[in-house]
C-alpha cells in the first residue's frame, strides 16, 4: 500500500472504531489537490471516508445529510455513518454506480438526466420559507454589488462584449422580483451523479447552501455559452478562465 492510499494514523484510528477493523483501503479522490476520499472495506462492508479541505465545507456537508439528503429517498444518496468535526471527516455508505459522465448511450443518458432532475428538485424542496428567501436575496445583492470586479479579474479571458452581456443580465435582476429559492446542491455536475445503468444517485454535498435556484443548474440541453453564463454568475471569473466554451454565443 502506497503512502498516497493510506489513511493518516489519526483518521485510521477513528475509522476503525466506527465501522470496525479495516481489511483494505484505496484512494478514491478526484484528480485535484484538495480531494481526499478513501474506499475502505471491513467486517461491516464498504464505506467511503471523506476529509473536507475546509471546516465550512465539512459543516455544510454534515448539515446536508441531516436536512436535505433524507428527501432524496433510500438508495439515491450515501448514508452518513459518522462525522468528526475535529478531523473534518465523514464516514459514508457506498452507493452503487459510476460517474454519469462515463455513460455513452444517449438513451440511457436521457433516462439518467430525468432522474437527476427529480433528485435535484427534491433537494431544492428540502427547505423553503423566509430563511431561504432572505439568503437568496442576499446572494442576488452581493452578485449585483460585486459584478464590476469580476470582469476585471477575468482579464483577457472575457471580451468587452461578453462583459457587457454579463452587466446587462445582472442589471435586470432587481426587476425580476423575488427569485425562486431553495436548498442548492452547489456542485451539480455529472461527476457527482452515480449511475448503475438504471438508477441515478447524488453525492458530494460540501457546497450545498440555501439560495436562488437559478444559480444552480442551467437547462441540460442549453448552449455551452448559456451554461457558462450561469456558471460565471455562480462561481465567478475563475470558472470563466478555465471553462469558457469556444465559438461564442449563438
Amino acid at each position: 500500500m502506497t503512502e498516497s492510499t493510506r489513511l493518516p494514523s489519526s483518521l485510521a484510528t477513528w475509522v476503525a472504531s466506527v465501522p470496525g477493523p479495516l481489511d483494505c483501503m484505496r484512494g478514491a479522490w478526484h484528480a485535484r489537490d484538495n480531494s481526499q476520499v478513501w474506499r475502505v472495506t471491513g467486517r461491516t462492508g464498504v464505506h467511503y471516508v471523506k476529509v473536507a479541505p475546509k471546516p465550512i465545507l465539512h459543516t455544510r456537508e454534515t448539515c446536508a445529510y441531516g436536512v436535505a439528503v433524507p428527501h432524496l429517498g433510500r438508495g439515491n444518496a450515501p448514508i452518513l455513518h459518522d462525522s468528526s468535526a475535529e478531523l473534518l471527516a465523514l464516514i459514508l455508505t457506498e452507493v452503487e454506480g459510476e460517474p454519469l459522465k462515463e455513460e455513452e448511450s444517449p438513451a440511457r443518458r436521457r433516462v439518467a438526466h430525468r432522474q437527476a432532475d427529480q433528485l435535484l428538485r427534491r433537494f431544492h424542496d428540502a427547505m423553503t420559507g423566509p430563511l431561504v428567501r432572505s439568503e437568496a436575496a442576499r446572494i442576488v445583492e452581493n452578485t449585483m454589488a460585486g459584478l464590476d470586479k469580476h470582469p476585471a479579474e477575468a482579464g483577457d479571458h472575457l471580451s468587452a462584449a461578453e462583459a457587457d452581456t454579463l452587466r446587462h443580465l445582472v442589471s435586470t435582476l432587481s426587476g425580476c422580483g423575488p427569485l425562486l429559492a431553495g436548498w442548492r446542491h452547489g456542485d451539480f455536475w455529472e461527476r457527482h451523479l452515480l449511475w448503475n445503468g438504471s438508477r441515478c444517485a447524488l453525492i458530494d454535498f460540501e457546497r450545498n447552501e440555501p439560495g436562488p435556484l437559478v444559480t444552480e443548474e442551467p437547462p441540460p440541453d442549453c448552449h455551452p455559452y448559456t451554461a457558462a453564463i450561469f456558471r460565471m454568475l455562480t462561481h465567478g471569473p475563475s470558472y470563466r478562465a478555465l471553462n469558457w466554451p469556444t465559438g461564442g454565443a449563438r
